[in-house]
């Protein structure tokens, strides 16, 4: 048992010890893994050796989305604890390994289980990839976010009123998905993106563009509470007021493109957020903390 000196008690996570992906700590007296490894179904064969480096930065990723539904106090039911339940494969196709099965492996979630295509880990290809779309953002943490807003979406929005609300707000979900994504592909590239909307991907669907609200509203409470740790004015740990949240961010985000700008680099935060995006923040807002 590998524990950790100064911290009788405290084992390290198997990840940890045999591969070096991980940083966390064990907290369930039976697992040898931590709550965030615990959630994975499958993960990338790690013969060669970039792979593992793939597979570390995933983990990174995720360790820091789970840290976040973890302080929301949002529910982290894993799959082996209930049909279902969330989980985490990272697989790949044949574009970058034509030895495997899939052909075309896209990231997504269904029924809990949130797939992540393996070289979105490569900051080359990742970058290719946005600047072919035309997003504005893409990484990996954006991903687990998003995918994360599908999972939760079936958690919380659940009565008759909150479905409701929802659908005046994001529209009505039970449109067919397959063919409303179809459509958007196929006419992406001369749509002309909704300014109301908070990116150009939420027009999809009503469920794509939940779902990019709930990433955004996990990209402000990590980076505000991030910036509050390192004793910065507009950072914040109080995240449950939503008005002083918004007004800290605004002001936040504006440092962050700055500072950005100042080396040179592109924007932290390219999005603007119109009225209808910050009443859907709110409306996030209020299912994780009812009143």
């Amino acid at each position: 048992m590998h524990t950790i000196p100064d911290h009788p008690g405290k084992r390290l996570c198997k990840n940890s010890i045999d591969f070096d992906v991980c940083n966390w700590v064990v907290t369930r007296p039976k697992s040898s893994y931590c709550v965030s490894c615990e959630l994975n179904h499958t993960i990338p064969n790690l013969i060669q050796a970039h792979r593992r480096r793939w597979w570390k930065s995933l983990e990174h990723a995720k360790r820091r989305l789970i840290y976040s539904l973890l302080s929301l106090q949002l529910p982290i039911i894993g799959s082996k604890q209930e049909v279902g339940g969330l989980a985490f494969e990272f697989i790949e196709d044949k574009r970058t390994n034509p030895e495997v099965f899939e052909e075309h492996v896209n990231t997504g979630h269904d029924n809990g289980l949130i797939t992540i295509n393996i070289a979105e880990a490569d900051c080359v290809s990742r970058e290719i990839t946005r600047q072919y779309t035309g997003e504005l953002y893409r990484t990996l943490l954006g991903h687990f976010r998003h995918e994360s807003g599908h999972y939760f979406f079936t958690r919380l929005v659940t009565s008759e009123s909150i479905v409701n609300d929802f659908r005046i707000l994001f529209g009505d979900e039970r449109q067919d998905y397959s063919v409303a994504l179809r459509n958007y592909y196929a006419n992406k590239s001369s749509m002309v993106r909704d300014p109301e909307l908070i990116s150009h991907y939420a027009q999809a669907h009503p469920l794509e563009d939940w779902a990019e609200v709930w990433s955004h509203y996990l990209h402000m409470v990590d980076t505000l509470e991030t910036a509050a740790e390192f004793n910065v004015q507009h950072g914040s740990t109080q995240l449950d007021n939503i008005d002083q949240m918004l007004s800290k961010w605004s002001g936040l985000s504006i440092m962050l493109n700055s500072l950005n700008r100042s080396m040179g680099l592109e924007d932290a935060y390219p999005f603007v957020l119109s009225e209808l995006a910050l009443r859907k923040l709110r409306f996030v807002h209020g299912l994780i903390y009812p009143s």
